[in-house]
């Protein structure tokens, strides 16, 4: 109803696990970074944990989009099974056969013990993910524990992931499941979205559906926050709702008020005012008639709506009806994660050309290799022909490959250009170099071919992974710890503007430790004090070296 009021291509926030949404809090990372960890490891079991609504299916796809090609996994997602149904559906899901309903639980443990071995033999790992593991019986939890006894001298042959609410690491505590929990090689537990984590979250969801607008003030955004607790599916229905309602009002954007009774209305509290419950209703009204004007049942002097004016370009603060100091011009691009204007002389891009991007990132060419040689390029850097890792080659110039899963508005405020990675529609995955942006439109390019496409459009099929190229000013020292002497250390005080005692220029002190823990605080990074590459390449981009490719900035 509301998309082209808000020159939407589609709902941003529905609450289907759509991967292209997927939005990557440092928390989010670090649990997909325990889970392949895990998986790494081998054998046992690995827990992931958070309450209803954290992210926790869609965290599970993006781990499945990651697995290694030598796994093959059992997807469990309706645990309330007894023991001899869940090993049917395991056998089911890894298209083991054996003798349908009659089988007993021996005959489907022996059937999977020689699939086990057999894939063992052929190099291959087997996963059981389960889901809502949380409902597991405790007798169920027990045979799951047997089958990790499945294994040769040398391996387990069965690893687990179980994925449940908080009420899973309270069953897994229990004294009668201990050998369980002995087995368990990696846990992690989901929190919900700090509140500098919600205005990420969903500025990236609408940047994905085609906003180049900021549509939530900033106080709508600390509403949601503080009403939804932070909780991503939660967020979804309060800013879905609160579109809605910006929309039936005529207004350009969010406003607290707004948020505050989409908040209300979702937890189905009665107002406290009879006439807001009438509001609610004339909200409703104005939306069926706005959709029934644009649709050209009635006519549109029927309606009732107020115009809608598009807002004028202005570097000053403008007021909203609610009161609301709204900023536009610079501080609107900045809240947005907007680029700006091209600096006078620069060329402006072109038009997106006719072909669709679904089709021109289709294309067979579009692989890794060519997308990371020509981000080369813009270092003048040309790897020799027949170079089987363009990254393992650049290593031996100084500079470094750095995989990233950042959000939109994250990958942007780095200011690299970059190789992103995209799903197609078919499945298939294709890579091109990000190496130029302006406006809402984003210049792709992969071997000799270069194109230009609407950020919307890129965005729908990204998914979140990025290969970046820098080069750290202290590659053979990171990760830098407190108490360390490096040569470096004098450039990242220089960066973070923080000055040292005399003949303590290279050492790594107290001070100098708080100091990294607020900046790595302030850019979402895991606030430990350790300088690692993600540290200083977050660093670096605040003040780059002179000649470092820019994506603000012409190319070379």
């Amino acid at each position: 109803m509301y998309t082209q009021h808000f020159h939407l291509t589609e709902l941003p926030f529905s609450i289907a696990p759509n991967p292209r949404y997927l939005y990557l809090s440092p928390q989010h990372r670090e649990a997909l970074a325990h889970l392949l960890y895990g998986i790494g490891v081998g054998g046992g079991f690995v827990v992931l944990t958070g309450e209803v609504g954290t992210g926790k299916t869609t965290l599970c796809r993006a781990l499945l989009e990651q697995l290694p090609e030598d796994v093959d996994i059992a997807l469990i997602f309706n645990p309330r099974l007894n023991s001899r149904e869940l090993l049917a559906g395991i056998c089911d899901e890894l298209h083991i056969p054996y003798s349908g309903p009659r089988a007993s639980l021996k005959q489907l443990i022996d059937a999977l013990n020689r699939h086990l071995l057999d894939a063992h033999a052929r190099g291959r790992r087997v996963i059981v993910l389960i889901d809502e593991a949380q409902n597991l019986r405790f007798d169920v939890l027990e045979q799951v524990r047997l089958l990790t006894n499945l294994e040769t001298n040398q391996a387990k042959l069965l690893q687990i992931i179980l994925v449940g609410q908080p009420e899973l690491n309270q069953i897994l505590d229990r004294p009668q499941l201990r050998q369980l929990a002995q087995r368990i090689t990696a846990r992690y537990h989901l929190d919900p979205l700090s509140r500098v984590e919600t205005g990420d979250y969903i500025r990236h969801r609408l940047a994905v559906a085609g906003s180049t607008d900021r549509l939530f003030s900033m106080t709508a955004i600390r509403a949601i926050h503080r009403q939804a607790h932070g909780i991503p599916r939660l967020i979804n229905l309060m800013a879905d709702r609160a579109l809605l309602g910006a929309y039936t009002l005529g207004k350009p954007e969010v406003s607290a008020p707004v948020a505050r009774r989409a908040g209300r209305e979702l937890a189905a509290t009665p107002p406290s005012n009879p006439l807001r419950g009438w509001v609610a209703a004339l909200m409703l009204t104005g939306g069926i008639l706005g959709m029934a004007v644009h649709q050209g049942w009635i006519p549109g002097h029927w309606s009732g709506l107020p115009a809608i004016k598009p807002e004028m370009g202005s570097e000053s603060a403008a007021r909203t009806q609610d009161g609301e100091v709204r900023k536009t011009g610079a501080d609107l691009d900045a809240a947005t994660g907007s680029q700006p204007h091209p600096a006078a002389g620069q060329p402006m891009l072109t038009a997106p050309p006719a072909t669709a991007f679904p089709d021109w990132i289709g294309r067979p060419e579009c692989q890794r290799g060519g997308a990371l040689t020509r981000l080369l390029g813009l270092w003048s850097l040309r790897p020799p022909a027949g170079t089987a890792d363009p990254c393992a080659w650049v290593s031996t110039r100084g500079l470094r490959c750095q995989p990233l899963q950042e959000s939109w508005p994250r990958l942007l405020g780095l200011n690299l250009p970059a190789v992103l990675e995209f799903v197609t529609t078919g499945g298939e995955h294709r890579f091109a170099a990000l190496i130029r942006i302006q406006d809402r439109q984003l210049e792709l390019a992969n071997g000799g071919q270069s194109a230009r496409f609407e950020r919307g459009d890129v965005l729908s099929l990204w998914n979140g992974k990025a290969i970046t190229i820098w080069k750290p000013s202290t590659p053979d020292a990171l990760p830098l710890r407190p108490g360390a002497t490096a040569p470096g250390i004098g450039q990242i005080r220089q960066l973070l503007g923080f000055a040292a005692l005399p003949g303590a220029e290279n050492l790594y002190d107290p001070g100098l430790q708080t100091r990294v823990v607020e900046f790595q605080q302030s850019h979402g990074l895991k606030a430990d004090g350790i300088i690692g590459a993600m540290t200083l390449l977050y660093l670096q981009a605040v003040s780059p070296e002179p000649g470092t490719p820019r994506l603000t900035a012409a190319s070379p």
